[in-house]
C-alpha cells in the first residue's frame, strides 16, 4: 500500500490531467463550430448571388455565359450596345453580396448601317448566305428552317421583323430554279429565273405580308405558258411546223396525227396546254385533199384554219367539211382556189403520192393501175370503203365530207371508162326502216346523186348508169344500227 502522500499526488495529478483534455476538446469543438459555419455560410451566399445574377443576365438580349466564384461575378457574350453593357454593369452590381462584376468577357457587336443579309441558290438547288445575323437565336430558328444562316457573323442594326423577312426570302427563292434574295436597311430584292408563272407567282406570294418594308421583285420567267405554233401545208411541197407547241404535242405527234412527213422549223415547247390540237390535227387528215394550201394556227386563244380551197371546188362545200371535220372550236376561213392550168395538165401530190390531172379548172386524183373489170370494182369499192359516200339524213343530198371520196372515185372512173365498152353501174341501197317504195325512190335518187357528182368532175355521163335498189339487197342484219348503217351505202359494178 502507497503512503498517503503519494496517493494524494497521484490523484491531484489525475484531476489536473482530466480539466487539461476537457478545455482542449472544448477548443477544438469550437473551432469546428466557427469552421464549418463560415463554409455553409459561404456556399449559401454564393448560391444567391448566382440566382440573382442569372435573374438578371436572362433579360439580355443575347446569351450570356455567367460564373459566380464566391462573391465574384463574371459575365461573357455579346451586347448590341454600350448603353446595353452599362445597363448589364449596373444590374449585376446591385446583386446583394457580390464583391467584384468583371465584365471584361463582354463584346460589343458592330453597328451595321444599312443592315444586310443576304441568300443566293444556285441551279444545283444549293443556297449560301452572306451578311450579318442579329442574334444566334434568331440565326438558329432559320437554321432549323432550312436557311444556311449559321456561319453568319452577328452584327447590331437588324430592322424589326429581321427573322420573318428572311424566312419569307427563303420561301420566295424555294419555287425558283436559281436565284438571290437580300435584305438591305428597309428593302427586300428578289430576283432570280422561275420556270413558269406557276412558280414566278408563287415566290412572289411569298413575300407577301412584309408591310413594312420595301419590296423589288425582278423575275425572268423561262417559260411564259405562250402556246403560239403554225403547220402550213401545200399540196405541192407538203407539211412545215414552227412555233411554240402546247405541252404533250411535239413533232412526232403532229406527223402521226397527219400520217405524214412535217418539216421542222424553230420549235419550242411549253407548259401550257391547247385541248383539242391533236385531235383537230387528225381531223385534218381525211380533207386534206380539198384544199390546196392550209395555215393551221395554235394559241393560247384556241386553233384557226386559213385555206385554200383546191380548184374547182365550191368554197362554201369545202368550208362546211373541214367544219364538220374540226368541229366549232377551230376558227375556220376559207378562200376560192386559184383554177387549175388546161385540162390534161398532171401533178404528183408529195403529201399522198396520188397523181392529180386538171380538168375544167379543177384538179382530179388519177389512180394508177392496170384497167380491167375486176380492177375497176375492187378500186372503187375499197375507196367507199376507206370512206363511205355520205346524204344528209333523208336525202339525196350529198353530204360536204363527200368531197374527198367523189375527187378520189372520179379519177378512177375517168380511167376506167377511158376504154371502149366500159360503163358503170351506180347502186344506192337503203336500210328497212321506213316504207319500201320511199326507201326505193330514196336510193335511186341518192345514185343520181353520186353520178351527176362524178360527171361534173368529168367523168361521161354516157358510160354512167344510176340504180336505186331500195331495201332489197342488204349485206348486214337490219336489227341493229350497225348493221342499217352497212346497209345504207353505195355500190360500183362494171357489168361489161
Amino acid at each position: 500500500m502507497l503512503p498517503d502522500a503519494v496517493q494524494f499526488a497521484v490523484l491531484f495529478r489525475g484531476e489536473i490531467m482530466s480539466k487539461g483534455l476537457g478545455a482542449l476538446v472544448f477548443v477544438v469543438g469550437v473551432a469546428g463550430l466557427s469552421y464549418w459555419g463560415s463554409k455553409v455560410q459561404a456556399v449559401a451566399m454564393e448560391d444567391q448571388i448566382t440566382s440573382a445574377a442569372e435573374a438578371v443576365t436572362a433579360a439580355t438580349v443575347h446569351p450570356l455565359d455567367l460564373t459566380v466564384s464566391g462573391r465574384d461575378i463574371t459575365v461573357s457574350g455579346f451586347a448590341d450596345t454600350e448603353a446595353e453593357r452599362d445597363t448589364l454593369a449596373a444590374a449585376l452590381d446591385a446583386v446583394r453580396g457580390r464583391r467584384v462584376v468583371n465584365l471584361d468577357g463582354i463584346t460589343i457587336l458592330p453597328e451595321i448601317a444599312p443592315y444586310e443579309t443576304a441568300l443566293a441558290k444556285s441551279a444545283d438547288g444549293s443556297m449560301a448566305a452572306t451578311g450579318y445575323a442579329p442574334s444566334e437565336a434568331a440565326k438558329a430558328e432559320l437554321v432549323a428552317a432550312g436557311l444556311p444562316l449559321d456561319a453568319l457573323p452577328l452584327g447590331h442594326g437588324a430592322p424589326a421583323g429581321w427573322a420573318e423577312a428572311m424566312a419569307a426570302g427563303g420561301a420566295a427563292l424555294a419555287p425558283l430554279d436559281q436565284g438571290s434574295f437580300s435584305l438591305t436597311g428597309d428593302t427586300l430584292t428578289l430576283a432570280g429565273q422561275a420556270a413558269t408563272p406557276v412558280e414566278d407567282e408563287a415566290a412572289r406570294a411569298a413575300l407577301d405580308g412584309q408591310g413594312d418594308y420595301e419590296t423589288v421583285v425582278a423575275i425572268d420567267v423561262t417559260d411564259p405558258g405562250i402556246v403560239d405554233f403554225g403547220l402550213d401545208y401545200d399540196a405541192m411541197t407538203g407539211f412545215s411546223l414552227a412555233g411554240i407547241l402546247p405541252e404533250g404535242l411535239s413533232l412526232d405527234k403532229v406527223a402521226a396525227a397527219l400520217g405524214a412527213d412535217v418539216t421542222a422549223g424553230e420549235l419550242g415547247s411549253t407548259f401550257a396546254a391547247l385541248p383539242g390540237a391533236e385531235a383537230a390535227l387528225t381531223a385534218l387528215r381525211p380533207v386534206l385533199g380539198l384544199v390546196e394550201t392550209l395555215s393551221f394556227k395554235g394559241a393560247n386563244a384556241g386553233l384557226s384554219a386559213k385555206v385554200e380551197a383546191l380548184a374547182g371546188l365550191d368554197p362554201e362545200a369545202v368550208a362546211a367539211a373541214l367544219g364538220k371535220a374540226l368541229g366549232p372550236d377551230v376558227g375556220l376561213a376559207v378562200m376560192p382556189g386559184a383554177a387549175a392550168p388546161e385540162n390534161g395538165t398532171r401533178r404528183t401530190l408529195p403529201f399522198t403520192g396520188a397523181t392529180q390531172m386538171a380538168y375544167d379548172g379543177g384538179w382530179i386524183a388519177l389512180p394508177a393501175f392496170e384497167v380491167s373489170k375486176q380492177q375497176c370494182a375492187e378500186r372503187a369499192m375499197a375507196r367507199v370503203a376507206e370512206t363511205p359516200i355520205q346524204f344528209v339524213t333523208g336525202s339525196a343530198e350529198l353530204d360536204p365530207v363527200s368531197l374527198v371520196v367523189l375527187n378520189d372515185l372520179a379519177g378512177i372512173m375517168m380511167l376506167c371508162t377511158e376504154g371502149a365498152g366500159m360503163t358503170v353501174t351506180i347502186g344506192g341501197h337503203t336500210d328497212a326502216e321506213g316504207d319500201d317504195a320511199s326507201n326505193y325512190v330514196l336510193s335511186a335518187a341518192r345514185a343520181r346523186s353520186v353520178r351527176d357528182a362524178l360527171a361534173a368532175r368529168g367523168v361521161p355521163a354516157g358510160r354512167m348508169i344510176a340504180i336505186g335498189y331500195g331495201e332489197t339487197e342488204p349485206i348486214a342484219d337490219n336489227e341493229t344500227e350497225e348493221g342499217r348503217a352497212q346497209n345504207r351505202r353505195t355500190t360500183f359494178e362494171w357489168p361489161n
